[in-house]
């Protein structure tokens, strides 16, 4: 790796300047090592579930149990957090958007390598600049799924280059934010793909966790949308189709 690295560089002559460009740009095409992973899960959004989690816990204190287990003690399953992990139905490598990138790490779990991507909110979309790691998919269950178009301008600001993204929920879980739906932008050909959020546990790691331990559904749709630091009158939803 860190020969080629030299070797494409030409590490000895490069001035600094143009050494640390060609640095990115090596780096990013060279294949990463790959580690051994226990489980991929999709837990949702990391930053709901920290918004929620108190009003959440005193809601379910004033209602019935039987209400209480299906939704706000976190164990209800969205369809769409589901993992389809197949070599076809893992989006090969997409270009990204530099401002908002931070890496890819590579992960080998059950013999199949898988690229989680983490990027973070550009501030001229949110204040927040929250990070997410995320996995691009070609297909999910997308039965309860809604999907929340933002206006065009936003959408077209995107994590991946020629794509305009839009916010999946999940309306069994109570609005669930669960990942993106990328678009293709231009007339040319191109198909639709989902970036999940995930969390992956390596094999060193005790225990893998469970969407139950990582989820906790939320009362309202606007919920989400704080997390994302967007405001619900920019949005609009579609329900997804099985």
């Amino acid at each position: 790796r860190y020969q080629a690295f030299a070797e494409v560089c030409g590490l000895l002559r490069l001035p600094a300047m143009i050494f640390l460009r060609c640095a990115v740009l090596v780096l990013w095409a060279l294949p990463a090592t790959s580690r051994e992973t226990v489980a991929v899960v999709a837990p949702g959004n990391p930053h709901q579930r920290r918004l929620a989690s108190a009003e959440v816990g005193e809601q379910c204190d004033a209602e019935s149990p039987t209400s209480c287990r299906g939704c706000c003690r976190g164990s209800c399953e969205c369809p769409g957090q589901q993992l389809q992990l197949t070599v076809a139905n893992i989006v090969p490598r997409l270009g990204v958007q530099g401002d908002a990138f931070f890496r890819i790490d590579e992960h080998r779990h059950a013999g199949l390598e898988i690229a989680i991507y983490h990027f973070e909110q550009p501030r001229r979309l949110s204040e927040l600049q929250l990070p997410f790691k995320i996995l691009p998919l070609w297909h999910i269950d997308l039965t309860d799924v809604q999907v929340l178009e933002v206006p065009s301008k936003m959408a077209l600001d995107s994590w991946f280059r020629g794509y305009a993204w839009s916010i999946l929920v999940c309306g069994r879980c109570q609005g669930r934010h669960i990942g993106w739906k990328f678009t293709p932008a231009s007339t040319v050909a191109a198909t639709p793909f989902y970036a999940l959020i995930v969390e992956a546990v390596d094999a060193e790691a005790e225990e893998p966790p469970t969407t139950g331990q990582f989820s906790a559904s939320l009362r309202a749709v606007g919920q989400p949308l704080a997390a994302l630091g967007l405001a619900p009158s920019m949005l609009s939803s579609s329900h997804g189709t099985p």
